[in-house]
């Protein structure tokens, strides 16, 4: 009977990984045997504490309670006994072992919300904060140089990326957005941008021209854009770019508006008159 108890084990470790305000957004980098180690992990944790839970209820707690001059009955484990052997499921001591696998497999996966809100408590008093999510998810993606900057860049309202595709296209703006976690997949999928503008990079010069600037439009535009097209990603600065670039580069961005630089423009020159016959 007892056996059966790795199951609700390994589904209550596997709940935990879910709601765990750490583990949740790890979840998708646990695959195989990886995650099953895992759950069993958090499982057993859960179960330790359903067992502590269940011994303090069995031993602790008066087996009757008085409250507004009416008698309640705390001893669960005999109630579910007798039910157990009214419906016919087991009789003896097997309704006994019955009654205390419903008791701990309740108390299992109830421990795992247990440990969400210590793992809840833990984040709090190391960041003073209860919405800790920002401080979570950085630490996840510092492993990665690509993830880190782009949602460095995200939280920064002021500063712009410049991504470079497999396609040699090439975008400026600023991120908004690095997706949710989910089972299988993580933060690291998609993106959304919104552009400032947006050109391509020559394939022998390397150098960079832009072509679309966005700002001229009068709409708000999204791009989605996967990662895994993400070539080389850097901060723009437009002091730099102007330096650089002093003929073609933006001269002002203000409110998210780019203004380019008009190309100069030769006036033609007069042609002189043909002088009048003497």
């Amino acid at each position: 009977m007892f056996f059966l108890l790795i199951f609700p084990v390994l589904v209550a470790g596997f709940v935990a990984c879910h709601i765990h305000p750490v583990h949740s957004y790890r979840l998708h980098r646990y695959e195989g045997q990886y995650l099953y180690l895992k759950s069993a992990e958090l499982g057993l944790k859960c179960f330790f504490l359903a067992s502590l839970a269940a011994l303090a209820l069995h031993y602790w707690l008066p087996d009757n309670v008085n409250i507004c001059h009416r008698l309640f009955s705390w001893e669960l484990l005999t109630w579910l006994t007798a039910q157990m052997t009214m419906v016919g499921a087991a009789e003896g001591s097997e309704s006994s072992k019955m009654a205390w696998f419903i008791e701990l497999s309740f108390l299992t996966f109830v421990a795992a919300y247990v440990l969400k809100l210590w793992a809840h408590f833990r984040l709090w008093l190391r960041f003073r904060k209860w919405d800790t999510k920002v401080y979570v998810i950085a630490e996840i993606l510092e492993d990665s140089p690509l993830d880190n900057l782009l949602f460095s860049l995200s939280l920064a309202k002021d500063k712009n990326v410049m991504l470079m595709m497999e396609d040699r296209k090439v975008y400026v703006g600023r991120v908004i957005d690095l997706g949710e976690p989910s089972a299988t997949g993580g933060m690291d999928q998609d993106i959304l941008l919104i552009p400032l503008m947006s050109g391509y990079r020559h394939k022998d010069t390397l150098k960079v021209t832009f072509t679309t600037m966005y700002s001229e439009v009068d709409a708000e535009i999204v791009i989605s854009l996967r990662q895994d097209n993400i070539v080389s990603a850097t901060e723009f600065d437009f002091d730099a770019y102007r330096k650089w670039n002093p003929e073609t580069s933006p001269r002002a961005v203000k409110d998210g508006e780019v203004a380019m630089s008009a190309p100069k423009v030769q006036k033609p020159t007069a042609k002189p008159k043909p002088a009048a016959d003497a």
